[in-house]
């Protein structure tokens, strides 16, 4: 508001200077001296006005590639209610100077992602509720992401429990503990029914699908769970089916439609992430005997491939798709969307993307890494720098995993390979949570469950590089 004051104060002198007519030196009503004392007063006036108008005006600096940002937690707003598991503090985003995150040598960095790992490991299991789940409703608050109906929740839940007990099925196989979890987390999802849309305007629910889908399919693909195969194939085959239905007309998947409502979303505010993370999804559920309904695959992949832009990016979503040249398009605003698109390319055989696409990929997102880290704990989404939001951060950084695990060994993916695992080092919390958005009280169980996928797809990549 304030600066287009001061532009439109601007303007006036502008057209106030352009339109004076020339002094008349002797023979006006004023005298060219007087004449040109008022003109100068006119000028100091409009320009004061300028300069105020424009002080008023904020401008965001550009952030230095050293600077990284990290949740500072505080301890003295924890609650404990009976049965549920304490509500996380509002998390204040702290700058860390450089000289607190100092890379970890090749040598190091494999015993630090294991006890990164470990760390990660007992927060789960001390934090999983009596009922088996993770996360909760509740909010310390006073805003919160748009909910809708409470039906959210119930999404928000299920996807939470889903990605933790998913990242549990590694440790399960030495750690008792980890099996108990995982074995309570599996009864407590399949006790539910499956999330269903908030509204006709709302499709949270797209998280749970796409989650549940990795999950069944890392339970059929373990011998250990035989007990849970039965359950879990019959639950996969609901998701194949509501998964279809609430694609998008144009083969999207988003979790707003707000212009329409119909039997099948719009497809007006589908995502690119979202798309590319459920093509995956069904691509896991494909190889355990899911049966994905004829043209879903399809649908989802052209829609991705509209959304890829020149640059190597690719737009936010179907109503971003034109505006290649928006902030949150380009590179630096993207990087952490992006890993999951080209996974899913690859995937499909689609869109050109090779191992090499895959390695570039990753190497964006080291190369502007500062930009989606100063979104990460922020209150806001989409406030920081180039839009970008914390609540894909670690969402993206799996899917980075997950690129690097395509690419053929090379000192090139090496690089890679340490950079990611160290980042999952550096911005571990000390209490052994991850964190990067405060979403009510699901976002350190879901952020933990990112953070162990990752670095379980890391551990074998580290030992590879640096035996």
């Amino acid at each position: 508001m304030f600066g287009s004051t001061a532009r439109r104060s601007s303007a006036r002198f502008a057209s106030a200077h352009r339109m004076a007519p020339r002094p008349r030196s002797c023979r006006g009503s004023l005298s060219a001296k007087k004449w040109c004392s008022l003109m100068v007063d006119r000028a100091l006036s409009f320009s004061i006005c300028a300069l105020i108008a424009t002080s008023c005006t904020t401008v965001a600096p550009k952030p230095s590639p050293s600077t990284a940002i990290s949740p500072a937690p505080s301890q003295s707003h924890s609650t404990v209610s009976d049965g549920v598991a304490a509500v996380p503090p509002i998390q204040t985003p702290r700058v860390i100077p450089a000289s607190e995150k100092q890379p970890i040598p090749a040598a190091e960095i494999a015993v630090a992602a294991q006890r990164a790992f470990a760390r990660g490991i007992e927060w789960t299991l001390t934090n999983q509720r009596p009922n088996g789940a993770w996360g909760s409703f509740e909010s310390v608050r006073l805003s919160e992401v748009f909910l809708d109906t409470q039906a959210s929740h119930f999404a928000f839940g299920t996807a939470t429990t889903a990605l933790v007990a998913w990242s549990l099925i590694e440790p399960a196989h030495t750690d008792s503990r980890c099996r108990g979890a995982l074995e309570r987390g599996l009864a407590n999802l399949l006790s539910r029914d499956p999330p269903g849309r908030a509204s006709g305007n709302t499709f949270y629910s797209v998280w749970s699908h796409t989650y549940l889908l990795e999950l069944a399919a890392a339970v059929l693909d373990d011998d250990s769970l035989a007990a849970f195969h039965d359950p879990m194939r019959a639950l996969m085959a609901k998701e194949l089916l509501l998964v279809r239905r609430e694609q998008g007309t144009e083969g999207g998947w988003g979790y707003y439609d707000f212009n329409y409502t119909g039997i099948n979303p719009s497809g007006n505010e589908s995502t690119s992430f979202n798309t590319a993370a459920m093509i995956l999804a069904m691509k896991s559920a494909d190889r355990q005997g899911g049966v994905v309904p004829d043209g879903t695959y399809e649908d989802a992949t052209r829609a991705v491939l509209r959304m890829k832009l020149p640059s190597g990016t690719f737009a936010y979503g179907t109503y971003a798709q034109l505006a290649p040249r928006a902030d949150y398009n380009k590179v630096s605003g993207s990087s952490g969307r992006l890993q999951s698109c080209n996974v899913a390319l690859h995937a499909m055989h689609a869109g050109g993307v090779t191992p090499e696409v895959l390695l570039r990929g990753v190497q964006h997102l080291r190369d502007t890494h500062q930009y989606i880290e100063i979104g990460r704990g922020r209150t806001r989404p989409h406030e920081a720098y180039y839009r970008t939001s914390g609540y894909y951060y670690y969402f993206g950084h799996y899917y980075a995993a997950c690129a690097l695990a395509l690419v053929p060994p090379s000192p090139e993916r090496a690089e890679m390979v340490r950079w990611l695992a160290q980042v999952m080092v550096h911005d571990q919390n000390p209490d052994g949570s991850w964190f990067d958005y405060p979403l009510y009280n699901y976002g350190r169980a879901y952020g933990t469950g990112f953070a162990l996928l990752t670095l379980e797809i890391l551990n074998p990549l580290i030992k590879e590089s640096f035996p």
